[in-house]
């Protein structure tokens, strides 16, 4: 499909269909994102896409590059630094702790359990989805302590730790990518400590740049157009010189709101603006990928990444919220909070798609970790609610209004 016009039709069914599918989610209850990967799903190529000859193609790449680079600007921005010090060491080592048990866990269990796929070794793979697990999407899980207005050091604690956890995912990711597309071990360290510093430094002086012209612009609505255009020059000159954009444009964002301070709110309020249109776009399109036959044949690799990532998750909250001196109910609980993986996991696996090393795979891989959101975010909410339930912190629940 290379018509731009059946390009547009089919973006605008996907915005359509991912909006409406939205819509009723939320009227019952459900997360957003999966009715978006739902929608996507519909209209892949194995479904009705054939009937409507519609299929993703090339151009989708820069879609879900500028798509991730705004959300993880979203990301950087949402963090300040005073909170990272109002945090403490039990959110920190806890943070640290859950994101490596997950990279652990699922990377043990993919070489043992897992085999070599066409054109790429065992290792690659358990490391490619090692890197994944790291991130957690925050929307399940806060979505269940505002509904039941919970409180107390578990509330308090997973709420530190999911704030950070896409950020040390991203940083995760972004040192693993390196790692497998090297060719020496020196080599490989070379290039992991040039991305990730260069790409720091760069969003450093992006977001200090930023900072400077929004200083001259007053007019508010000026602002979005000041904003996403820094996005997309950052991740354009980043992809440029081989740094990562995604670690470049949420460093952006956290030096951004950094050097204004105070005032740092206005530039990340314009952008949250398109927040849901990107969502839905990103996700419907990493729906649109999914393919049946990939689907049933790898359902062994679904299972074990499934598995081994929960484990990871619970086994490395409870020891670092062990070291770091938690109370017991943080201990016991808190890793049954960080269940649920939607948006960034997704946006990881399809710019992993787009490495030379993983074309042969690309489509099995974003089916899985498809596959996966589904369950998390299904079963990620529920799972909050037993340890929130389990710790005694449930409050009373919100009542829905009535109109």
């Amino acid at each position: 499909m290379d018509s731009l016009s059946l390009i547009t039709l089919y973006l605008g069914i996907l915005m359509l269909s991912g909006l409406f599918s939205g819509l009723i989610a939320s009227r019952l209850g459900l997360p957003r994102v999966a009715a978006y990967v739902i929608a996507g799903m519909i209209f892949s190529p194995d479904l009705l896409g054939s009937t409507l000859n519609l299929k993703v193609g090339h151009w989708a790449e820069p879609l879900a590059t500028v798509a991730l680079g705004i959300i993880a600007y979203l990301i950087g921005g949402s963090i300040t630094a005073k909170q990272i010090q109002q945090m403490g060491k039990t959110v920190l080592g806890t943070a640290l702790s859950e994101s490596f048990g997950a990279v652990l866990f699922v990377f043990c269990s993919m070489m043992l359990l897992a085999s070599d796929k066409a054109g790429i070794t065992t290792f690659q793979m358990a490391l490619a989805f090692a890197a994944i697990a790291a991130s957690t999407a925050p929307a399940g899980t806060i979505a269940v302590l505002h509904q039941y207005r919970a409180s107390g050091p578990v509330s308090s604690v997973l709420l530190g730790v999911v704030a950070l956890d896409d950020a040390l995912g991203i940083v995760v990711f972004s040192l693993v990518l390196v790692v497998i597309t090297g060719e020496t071990l020196s080599a490989k360290l070379g290039l992991a400590a040039l991305e990730i510093c260069g790409a720091l430094v760069l969003g450093a002086f992006a977001g200090w740049g930023l900072k400077e012209l929004a200083s001259r612009i007053h007019k508010r609505e000026m602002r979005l157009p000041l904003v996403f255009g820094a996005i997309l020059f950052s991740v354009g000159l980043a992809e440029i010189w081989r740094l990562s954009p995604l670690l470049t444009a949420m460093a952006m964002g956290f030096s951004s709101r950094y050097f204004l301070g105070f005032s740092g709110d206005q530039l990340v309020e314009p952008i949250e603006f398109l927040e849901e249109l990107v969502f839905i776009i990103f996700f419907t399109l990493g729906g649109a990928h999914f393919e049946i036959n990939v689907f049933f044949q790898h359902m062994d690799l679904i299972g074990i990444y499934f598995i081994a990532r929960i484990i990871g998750k619970y086994v490395g909250a409870s020891l670092g919220a062990m070291i770091s001196g938690a109370s017991p109910p943080v201990i016991r609980w808190l890793g049954l909070g960080l269940v649920p993986q939607a948006g960034v996991a997704i946006g990881l696996v399809l710019t992993l798609g787009h490495k030379p090393a993983f074309h042969d795979v690309a489509t099995m891989m974003v089916n899985v970790i498809l596959a996966t959101t589904l369950l998390f975010e299904l079963v990620g909410p529920l799972a909050a609610y037993f340890a929130l339930r389990g710790a005694g912190e449930l409050g009373v629940k919100r009542k829905r209004r009535k109109f």
